[in-house]
């Protein structure tokens, strides 16, 4: 009754599909913004905690924290009253809380709790300095979003702490809960500060590497207690790996007396951070290979954007803001928060910001302005070495564009170039781990590795990587983005022709499926499940993953050109040929690859002259299929002489694909007339050898 009330109170702004969970003050449904055409979350209070708010108070006071913009915080979308309910409205994040990767894995890798409970303190930090105290900090409330924590219900604390203690007493809620609320909290004080919100941290860091909450008992009154009566827990008690550094963190954090804890959630980042190495994960002598998977992956942090111009502050702020976003949505990068890096001055040196932050590089640049232009100047710096890795100027007309699609276009384009997986930071992260026995890398690493070879598909390097990732995943069998990788090492024994072993295709699809469910929210894995459908001759099962895929990260200009490719050879040409063109043009930095689309699009049509001149921009002298389309669309032009060239290569680099030539074993196009005529013409060209 009172679902359908809802319903039908609402029904002009949002469409209510299912409940999607209930707590001690809201519930919660999945719900569609009708208006923005997305899903959202949408949390309705209890009637007896709304009646106790009124509908003024509770707008009045949620609206203070819809001001809060933070990569770690759940923003707030909207919030009213519709009859007799009070609601309010957020993103709605397709992944898991960290209460159920709590529940799944009990304690967590060292890495990735000390990475979550650093980006919570960093959304604490920023909070607590707009006056804004969470008051609920728990695993239910911490999102896991591509590996990285959100905080959520930050407006919901706010509004309800305005009801006051008498009339939340008369409705039996209570703000907190007692695994992990604060001795000042539990002790009925209302004037709270930030350094309540960290002792609740203390209690999920400790859960995190524990498995269990730091204090437990037969009754609430039994838990509360002990926080008055015992010390905060030893984690290396519960778990000797722990480093002793981490331990003490812990226990200052869950100090009885507020007084003896860190100050701010920026100390405590700070105590996270000299917890840490500085590439910004713990070193722990003896750690096992999972607690290690992200050890050695770098780190990158966005600096402020300068500028002497006050009216592009806003805009230089905005877009510092805004690429750190983009960045972190990349599960192969480690990104710091913005809030780490807003408080340093500009002109720091960057050898100095690397070690205070933990990173290996760095983004830093500048904004100038004549008349109506405005020029960014933008680079990528190794903070080690202080080598410049990267670097460009974007001018623009400040008055044939708002500042929003100004900032919107910035990041787009610095994010996609700097971020890809074929982009030049990763071709930078992944230079040092060529060398090195794959046996010795992490999950995490040997993702970074496939990245570069993925540029050449070379046999001996597809079957290190293959037995790499196997042996990884015995280690670490929930990193989704590894069981991604390993799919598409799968699928390439029989579409590229590498080391094949019985039942490729089979074998990718259970590592795809593996991925998705460890991580729905993974772009990789999606990915991977598409083009493993794909290749088994599901195109409406494509299709649909190809869509999600693309969706969740669009700056992600690799994904967007794998699925338009497979888009395009599955039938749907024009769409996929615009798709890629998009990409490019994104990312001018793209890799080589994605010209063989267009090659392929021209090849369609008959227009071999415009498909070689896409073929030789490809500009990848390691990649096999740059040799198959040169000697067919040579072939195609009566180019006997670059056909002959060409084929010799392919059999020389690639002897399997040279074999397979002819055979349909690698059918990537549904369209069998162009199947064959290609076939036929790559037959021709490998019929052309040299002389003896």
């Amino acid at each position: 009754m009172e679902g359908e009330r809802l319903r039908t109170a609402l029904a002009d702004r949002y469409c209510i599909e299912r409940e999607l969970g209930a707590g001690g003050m809201a519930t919660v449904y999945l719900a569609h913004d009708l208006r923005h055409d997305r899903d959202v979350a949408l949390k309705v209070l209890r009637p007896e905690l709304a009646a106790a708010l009124g509908h003024e108070r509770f707008l009045r006071e949620i609206t203070t924290t819809a001001n809060l913009r933070h990569p770690h915080i759940l923003p707030l979308y909207d919030s009213g009253e519709a009859g007799t309910f009070l609601y309010y409205v957020m993103p709605y994040l397709d992944g898991e809380t960290l209460r159920g990767r709590l529940t799944r894995e009990k304690q967590l890798p060292l890495g990735d709790a000390l990475l979550m409970a650093r980006e919570v303190a960093e959304a604490l930090s920023y909070a607590h300095g707009r006056g804004v105290i969470h008051r609920d900090i728990k695993p239910e409330n911490i999102l896991l979003e591509n590996g990285h924590a959100v905080v959520a219900d930050f407006g919901i604390a706010r509004a309800v702490s305005a009801a006051g203690a008498e009339s939340l007493t008369q409705t039996g809620i209570a703000i907190g809960t007692p695994a992990y609320m604060s001795p000042e909290q539990a002790g009925g004080e209302t004037n709270l500060d930030g350094r309540s919100d960290l002792y609740s941290l203390g209690c999920v860091l400790y859960e995190m590497l524990a498995g269990v909450p730091p204090f437990m008992g037969p009754t609430v009154a039994a838990v509360i207690a002990k926080r008055f009566t015992e010390p905060p827990p030893d984690a290396t008690g519960a778990r000797p790996s722990v480093p002793r550094a981490v331990a003490d963190v812990v226990r200052r954090l869950m100090a009885i007396n507020p007084s003896e804890r860190y100050a701010t959630g920026a100390q405590a980042v700070e105590a996270l951070v000299r917890s840490m190495t500085p590439s910004g994960t713990t070193a722990v002598e003896g750690a096992s290979g999972a607690e290690r998977a992200r050890a050695r992956l770098p780190w990158i942090a966005v600096l402020s954007l300068a500028t002497r111009d006050p009216s592009l502050a806003d805009l230089a702020e905005g877009l510092a803001e805004d690429i750190t976003t983009g960045l972190s949505r990349f599960s192969h990068l480690q990104v710091v928060a913005r809030q780490s890096t807003a408080h340093l001055p500009v002109g720091t040196d960057i050898r100095r910001v690397g070690e205070m932050l933990g990173a290996r590089y760095v983004i830093e640049g500048s904004f100038r302005k004549s008349g109506n232009t405005v020029r960014l100047s933008v680079k990528l710096v190794d903070a080690q070495t202080g080598t410049h890795l990267w670097a460009e100027t974007f001018d623009r007309d400040l008055s044939a564009t708002s500042l929003f699609a100004l900032q919107d276009d910035l990041t787009d384009r610095i994010v996609a170039t700097v971020a890809d997986p074929f982009g030049v930071l990763v071709r930078v992260m992944a230079h040092p781990l060529l060398d090195k026995p794959v046996e010795e890398l992490t999950a995490s690493e040997l993702c970074i590795r496939l990245y570069a070879h993925n540029q050449q598909l070379g046999p001996e390097e597809h079957a290190r990587l293959r037995r790499g990732f196997e042996l990884a995943l015995e280690r670490e069998p929930n990193h989704a983005d590894a069981w991604a990788n390993l799919a598409t090492i799968y699928w390439g024994e029989k579409m590229h022709g590498l080391n094949p072993l019985p039942d490729p295709l089979g074998r990718a699809r259970k590592a795809a499926d593996r991925a998705v469910q460890i991580d729905s929210a993974s772009q990789i894995a999606w990915e991977a499940l598409a083009e493993v459908q794909y290749f088994s001759g599901d195109l409406a099962g494509f299709r649909q993953s190809a869509e999600r895929a693309m969706a969740i990260n669009p700056r992600n200009t690799s994904t967007v050109a794998v699925m338009a490719m497979l888009i395009a050879y599955g039938g749907e040409w024009e769409r996929g040929y615009e798709l890629v063109r998009r990409a490019m043009a994104l990312n001018p930095h793209h890799a080589g690859w994605f010209h063989f689309v267009s090659a392929n699009y021209h090849i369609k049509k008959g227009d071999y002259e415009s498909a070689l001149a896409a073929v030789k921009r490809v500009n990848m002298p390691e990649f096999p299929w740059t040799y198959t389309n040169t000697a067919v669309i040579c072939v195609a032009l009566g180019r006997w002489e670059e056909a002959r060239q060409a084929s010799n290569t392919l059999r020389r680099l690639f002897p399997a694909i040279a074999l397979a030539a002819g055979q349909h074993a690698t059918p990537w196009f549904y369209d069998k007339e162009l199947d064959n005529r290609l076939n036929g013409l790559l037959l021709q060209a490998l019929a052309l050898q040299d002389s003896p």
